[in-house]
């Protein structure tokens, strides 16, 4: 998120209120895909928020694979 607010710094005051704004309702959340913004519902966001935390909190093995929970 700290990436984002930096380009935010970049936009007009308008521009940064607009994206505020939307970022702080319910409805249609920004995503950008290959330097193309799509809105997307905002449970879907929440869903793709949480899969990346439980990616990044996965245990590897050295090798990359996953380890064996047992």
């Amino acid at each position: 998120m700290a990436f984002g607010m930096t380009e935010l710094s970049n936009l007009s005051l308008e521009a940064q209120e607009e994206i505020l704004s939307k970022l702080a309702s319910d409805g249609p959340c920004p995503i950008e895909i290959d330097e193309q913004i799509y809105y997307i519902p905002s449970a879907v966001n929440q869903l793709i928020e949480n899969l990346y935390r439980q990616a990044c909190d996965f245990q590897k093995g050295e090798n990359g694979t996953p380890q064996n929970k047992e």
